[in-house]
């Protein structure tokens, strides 16, 4: 049933989104074309082009921003929400299918941002001769790294993705949150959130400052020693953020799930 929600979710998002995909990557073209063939990079027409690229791109990202939140929020906390929940679906279902599509959705913005510049530059990467040197700089870091290139890429896409699901289960706790209250929800959902990140900040201080300081400044110390001691100390700081939010994310992920499971009000 949860290949059933996700594909449902991506269908009902999808409509929202991929216009607005695709009109990035028209505009990049665009822009492309028009400055081929002005002559120049600082007439009009090239600065217009430039212009409503960079408001898709904001847009972009703002509406997959509001989609996220809107999808919970209607879907299940609305009148939507006396359909949904009487599907025979486990309530966690309902919060994976969303958060699996919230980071789908992230992950495609910046793919299509990426490709959308590699049209606007497709000359000066591979035409100019640019890409080369890309890669031999990305060949001297993997040299440079040694056996430690592939975990550090590992780290690096752990920690996006930790990163995306804990600033989407915040969210969703916060609006499950303010859901219990009978009033002004849109307000005590804000305030929850206020209140959650909050906690997140003391917490991580608290974590950082305290128990750890003794490891950490002794990696400090020693960082301009070696260069493995600084590959140690990014390893040591990704994987306790990496541990950090995956923590929290399961702390906000339980809460969503008890107060739509235990304390739901659609009224």
């Amino acid at each position: 049933m949860l290949g059933k929600l996700l594909k449902y979710e991506l269908k009902a998002t999808g409509r929202t989104l991929l216009p607005i995909y695709a009109a990035l990557l028209i505009s990049a073209a665009v822009t492309k074309f028009i400055s081929l063939f002005s002559g120049s990079g600082d007439n009009i027409p090239t600065f217009i082009s430039a212009f409503l690229y960079i408001l898709i791109l904001v847009g972009m990202f703002v509406m997959t921003f509001v989609v996220m939140i809107q999808r919970f929020n209607r879907n299940l906390l609305s009148d939507e929400g006396y359909l949904m929940f009487t599907l025979p679906v486990e309530t966690w279902k309902h919060i994976v299918s969303k958060l699996l599509i919230a980071i789908f959705w992230n992950v495609a913005s910046f793919v299509v941002t990426f490709a959308s510049i590699i049209v606007m530059t497709y000359d000066e990467i591979f035409v100019e001769g640019l890409w080369p040197q890309i890669a031999r700089g990305l060949t001297e870091l993997a040299l440079v790294l040694g056996p430690d290139s592939c975990l550090v890429i590992l780290e690096i896409i752990l920690g996006s993705i930790a990163c995306m699901v804990f600033g989407t289960l915040i969210i969703y706790a916060s609006i499950a949150l303010g859901h219990l209250s009978n009033r002004h929800r849109t307000m005590a959902s804000l305030g929850a959130f206020l209140g959650l990140t909050a906690f997140a900040q003391i917490l991580f201080a608290c974590l950082t400052l305290i128990p750890n300081v003794r490891v950490l400044q002794h990696y400090m110390d020693t960082l301009q020693e070696s260069l493995q001691t600084s590959i140690a100390l990014f390893h040591y700081v990704m994987w306790f953020t990496i541990g950090f939010f995956a923590f929290l994310s399961v702390g906000y992920f339980l809460i969503t799930n008890h107060i739509l499971s235990k304390r739901l009000n659609l009224e």
